[in-house]
């Protein structure tokens, strides 16, 4: 049954993914002179660039491969049966491949060779069907020999020049003081690389009025090298400027007559007798400090671009403040390049200070459930952009395989953020390299019934700075984070663990894992992404992480509880005088890396990379339940159910223990559209392929599952199956059929192996599975 579904899918997406494709390539020109099929497209000659890249160059194509398999084009074979359905023949047109050849020779050219020639053969093989050839004769690549920088002016900071000496590209080896030898390969992004940072520079010193053709390059071929090129750059940076009066205008949520005026002048505000001018409506609930303490220059200074956008971008990071307009000018009219001293105009509204809002969601792990959330959010408590948020969330999911029947959790949350970086990272605030800041303390107390353990109470208390560097990387940083855990085992899994171990030091090492905990982290995390969010549809996300944990307790034992004494990685509860809490001091380190492909304009390979690590070091050698790596579910291995994979080749129903110190994971799914506003959605096919496990580690007290270099290959899950995407742009709804292809699972001595569980397993999820 289940290969018949698989068949009856993979009919549908070849009979129907194309009714909507737009024909590429060069298809069928009106302007086509032949009625001859391209079957085949080769290049020669190109020893410095890819096929691959010059394929994307030309419009001379053949028609799509499915699989990328020789030959074998669907598409083409569907519109020969049926004209509405796939696509229609891509065919010559000479005209199309000498434009091809000029797109061949320019794009060589950018990149240095200067000489290169491109010539076709075009074979006919009879049937209409011809094969084209483009010839190429690279030539040598040009070299950049010398640079010259002509017409740079003064810069009042005698550094400004060396700095950008520095970071130039081209200029490696100095002659004098604006003439530079290199030995690079020449490439017109190198060229419009150093013109921009030459008008970066201007910009940001005073010379703010240049032009894109106030920076010229003249490239000199000498006869008697031709290969090695002189770069001249003529600038003609124009008048220097300085920030005059700046004029922040700031309004409420509603229109108000009610109006406060201030300006502020003198140091350490501003200089040279120029102004700050504030005018405030009363219902934008603000204080004037909040405004000045976000300029990040000086106005009288000399003129810098980039902390005139910087100040822009931190007034509009400031989550109750939406910056209307912003310029050069008194009025906001053009700028007067005419005056040595440019006005800064920024206008500004404040966005309603109190908001209530509830959602409702369903979810499948292993069952259905549904849940609901209320929040509570001021976005502006004392004045000065601060937020107040307080979140109640609830759950429930009916588990049929269980005995508990109803998992349940709630939790309630209580977070205050700044617009900025506080104390002790205040001093960093004003950096010119965060374009955005912020600091988040937060509260949280959960409840969770499980399916062998309930967590009566989580309580964590959270410090977190986080840092925007640049569009696509961002800093989080939690300084302190401290992590209250009280778990308890349910009845039935205790009584589990006594009949299935019968070593009662190993029953009680299991159960101790249950007893309460306290912790302390330090966390850093960077992550890197350029893709769309919710589409993901091309472009790339990475994460990187380590922790340090347990240091907090480990110092409040050693130096207060047990100075001098051997330590037992616990500390006395402040709850109950005869009670202990337990800690581990561990690091944890991950690697998270998601890359998205567009194949065509409806297809795209999404693939994933997981790698994580968390070793013990102190006195306890197991990891919190709350901190340990787990396997399974829609958002991860799919094919078996959240969090049950794993450890090793254990089976599900012999785990005694959830989780585990070492996780391998990787992911590849193809995406293809199927039915474009169909329904009012977009419908798209799904095919993946899934694989990983977790381990235990080897200060682990588990013997079984651990971590071995000579067979941890052997225990590596395999999941795989299709699912459908209704995509409606702003959120997409997942369903994912999946098989265990490998399942390491062992009954008895032997593993499952492969294709030996013929049970498919349903996964629902919002979102992209990654």
């Amino acid at each position: 049954m289940s290969f018949n579904f698989l068949f009856l899918c993979l009919f549908i997406l070849v009979m129907t993914s194309q009714v909507v494709a737009q024909t590429n390539g060069n298809g069928l020109q009106p302007n086509s002179v032949e009625d001859s099929r391209i079957t085949k497209v080769r290049f020669s000659g190109n020893e410095h660039v890819r096929n691959s890249t010059l394929e994307l160059l030309v419009r001379t194509r053949t028609n799509r491969k499915l699989l990328n398999i020789p030959g074998f084009t669907v598409w083409y074979w569907l519109n020969s049966v049926n004209n509405n359905w796939g696509e229609p023949a891509n065919r010559l047109d000479r005209q199309v491949v000498s434009y091809d050849m000029d797109r061949i020779k320019a794009f060589y050219r950018s990149i240095g060779f200067l000489d290169t020639s491109v010539d076709t053969i075009i074979v006919d093989y009879g049937k209409k069907r011809f094969e084209v050839s483009f010839l190429i004769t690279e030539g040598q690549r040009a070299m950049i020999s010398g640079i010259q920088y002509r017409g740079f002016p003064d810069f009042e900071d005698d550094e400004v020049l060396q700095r950008f000496f520095r970071r130039s590209q081209l200029a490696t080896k100095q002659i004098d003081d604006t003439t530079y030898s290199s030995d690079i390969p020449f490439t017109f992004d190198l060229i419009g690389q150093e013109r921009t940072s030459i008008l970066t520079t201007l910009r940001n010193n005073g010379f703010v009025a240049v032009q894109r053709d106030s920076v010229r390059a003249i490239i000199e071929r000498p006869e008697s090298d031709p290969n090695k090129l002189n770069v001249l750059f003529l600038i003609n940076p124009g008048h220097k400027f300085y920030f005059g009066d700046v004029y922040l205008n700031i309004d409420g949520p509603n229109p108000s007559d009610t109006l406060s005026r201030k300006f502020v002048v003198g140091p350490p505000f501003t200089s040279d007798s120029t102004r700050i001018y504030i005018r405030r409506e009363e219902e934008a609930y603000t204080r004037f400090s909040l405004l000045t303490d976000n300029v990040m220059f000086r106005p009288g200074d000399v003129f810098n671009y980039d902390r005139f956008l910087l100040t822009v971008r931190r007034f509009q990071n400031i989550n109750m403040i939406n910056v209307r307009q912003f310029g050069l000018s008194e009025d906001g009219s053009l700028p007067d390049y005419s005056q040595t001293y440019l006005p800064v105009r920024i206008d500004m509204q404040t966005l309603p200070r109190h908001s209530i809002s509830f959602d409702v969601f369903g979810m499948q792990r292993l069952g259905f459930g549904a849940g609901a959330g209320l929040r509570y959010l001021n976005n502006n408590l004392i004045r000065r952009g601060e937020s107040l948020e307080i979140g109640l969330n609830g759950s429930f999911e009916n588990a049929p395989n269980v005995t508990a029947g109803l998992l349940r959790s709630i939790e309630g949350t209580v977070q205050y953020g700044h617009s900025r970086l506080t104390w002790p990272l205040a001093f960093l605030s004003d950096r010119t390299d965060f374009t955005n800041s912020r600091t988040n303390y937060q509260i949280s107390l959960s409840q969770i019934s499980q399916i062998n353990f309930n967590v009566n109470a989580n309580l964590r208390f959270n410090l977190n700075f986080q840092v925007q560097h640049n569009p696509i990387t961002s800093s989080s940083l939690d300084l302190l984070e401290f992590d209250w855990f009280d778990a308890s085992p349910t009845p039935r899994f205790i009584d589990q663990i006594k009949e299935e171990v019968t070593d009662p030091l190993q029953q009680e090492r299991i159960l101790n894992d249950f007893s309460q905990q306290f912790n302390s982290t330090l966390r850093y995390t960077l992550r890197r992404s350029n893709t769309d969010i919710i589409q993901r549809n091309s472009g790339f996300y990475s994460e990187y992480a380590i922790e340090l944990a347990g240091t907090i307790p480990f110092l409040i034992e050693r130096y207060l509880v047990r100075p001098g004494e051997p330590l037992q990685s616990t500390i006395p509860s402040l709850s109950l005088a005869d009670s202990t809490l337990s800690y581990s001091r561990f690091i944890k380190a991950y690697i998270d890396q998601r890359s998205y492909i567009p194949i065509t304009e409806s297809a795209t390979v999404a693939w994933r990379g997981f790698a994580g690590l968390a070793y013990s070091y102190g006195v306890n050698t197991q990891i919190p339940l709350n901190r340990r790596f787990f396997a399974g579910g829609s958002n991860d291995i799919r094919g078996w159910p959240p969090l049950r994979l794993g450890p090793g080749d254990l089976s599900i129903s012999s785990v005694t223990v959830n989780g585990a110190d070492i996780k391998l994971a990787t992911f590849l799914e193809a995406r293809q559209l199927l039915l474009r506003n169909f329904l009012s959605t977009n419908w798209s096919f799904a095919t993946f392929i899934d694989a990983g496990n977790i381990w235990n580690g080897p200060r682990s007290r588990f013997s079984e599952g651990k971590f071995r270099f000579n067979s941890f290959y052997d225990e590596i899950a395999v999941g795989t199956g299709i699912g459908i995407r209704l995509d409606w742009e702003y959120v997409i709804f997942r369903i994912d059929m999946a098989w265990r292809a490998y399942d390491p699972a062992k009954d008895g001595a032997v593993s499952r192996g492969w294709f030996n569980s013929s049970n498919s397993y349903i996964h629902f999820g919002i979102g992209h599975a990654f």
